[in-house]
This record gives structure tokens, sequence and C-alpha cells, in this order.
């Protein structure tokens, strides 16, 4: 065999390498975005879900705000109701960029830039939910001194303290409890980064079996 011959042939050993090295990583992203496939569908549930709950949520507080069933006096009564609403029109505004950013992102990405984006877009995201959080919490704990009055006209002010102090006391232990049960970490970030990881480490392995043929 002279050299042209073997050169030939060193390209043809190269395509195949680089052929069989191809379709292994289509086999992985297939893999894994297979896997993500159910992941995306169970969010797009849960956030479907979200939204149709904070719609109903906004039409009661609305409710609440223009008929008035707990028979408020004073226009700092309904505060807390006001900063709720706010609460929920943010939250449900959140919840469909996110959706949008996900349907959007799987369809037109690899899975790998899918998972990227969706893992650094949570992470951006988190700024937000700290905040969010606060004020929702902070919403959950002065809402019960709206009731203030009336408690103070029927039971003395003493008692509408004890009352009052307890219910911030009962919103206090719930937080807390749902807090350290990890109702408040995002799992759908969790997945998708333990996704990407899978990926790029299955991709690792596959080169470097290929380099060791």
């Amino acid at each position: 065999m002279n050299l042209d011959e073997l050169r030939t042939a060193w390209k043809l050993y190269e395509k195949k390498i680089q052929s069989s090295q191809a379709i292994s990583q289509k086999i992985i992203e297939s893999m894994i975005k297979e896997r993500s496939s159910s992941r995306v569908a169970s969010i797009k549930k849960q956030y479907q879900f979200f939204c149709a709950m904070l719609s109903a949520e906004f039409i009661l507080i609305i409710a609440i705000l223009t008929g008035n069933p707990f028979d408020f006096k004073y226009k700092l009564q309904f505060v807390p109701y006001i900063l709720l609403g706010t609460c929920i029109v943010i939250a449900f505004v959140n919840i469909l960029q996110l959706y949008k950013k996900l349907n959007h992102n799987f369809s037109a990405n690899p899975i790998g830039i899918f998972l990227k984006t969706m893992v650094e877009g949570y992470e951006q995201n988190k700024v937000y939910e700290k905040w969010f959080g606060i004020l929702f919490f902070s919403v959950g704990l002065i809402m019960p001194l709206s009731f203030m009055p009336h408690k103070i006209a029927q039971n003395g002010l003493l008692s509408a303290l004890l009352e009052t102090a307890l219910m911030m006391a009962g919103t206090l232990l719930l937080y807390w409890i749902a807090f350290r049960l990890g109702a408040f970490k995002n799992r759908n970030e969790e997945k998708f980064r333990n996704y990407l990881d899978e990926l790029n480490e299955l991709k690792t392995i596959s080169a470097e079996l290929k380099t060791e043929e």
C-alpha cells in the first residue's frame, strides 16, 4: 500500500469514527430528551393548574374588595387584600413567562441548550422568588389585623390583641413548617440540572470510549 492509499484509508477510518461518535451523541441526546419530555409535560400541567388557581383567587380578591363581605369600615382594612391581589398578578405573569419559555425552548433547541437555558432561567428567577416569598409572607402575617376593629368592638381590646397574636403566630408556624418540608424549593431546576449533568457525563464517557478505540 503506497502513501496515498494509506492516507485515503486513514481518512475513511476517521470518518467512520466521527460518524460513530455522532450516532452515539444522538442516542444520548435522544435518551435524555425523552426523559426530559415527561418532566416538561408535568411542569406544564403544574403551571396550568397554578394559573387556574391564581385566577380563582384573584376573582375572590376582587369580590372581597368590591362586595366587602367582612363589613370592613376602614380603607386600611383592605390593604392586605390589595397586596395579596398584587402578589397574585405578579405570580400569574411570572408563571406565564416560565410556561412560554419552557414550551418554546424545548421544541426549538437541542436538549443540551434547552436544559442549560432552563437551569439558568430558574437560577435567575430565584431573586424574584425570594422577594415574592417575603411579600407573600408579609401579607399573610398582617391579614389578621384587618379584623381587629370587629374583634375590639365585640370582645374588647385585650381579647382582640390576644386572638390576633395567636392567628399571626399560627401563620408563622405554618410558614416555618412549609419551609422545613421544602415547599419553597424549586425541584424543577434541580431535575433539569440533574439531566444536564447526566447528559454531559454520558457525552464525556462516550468520547473517552471512542478515544480508547
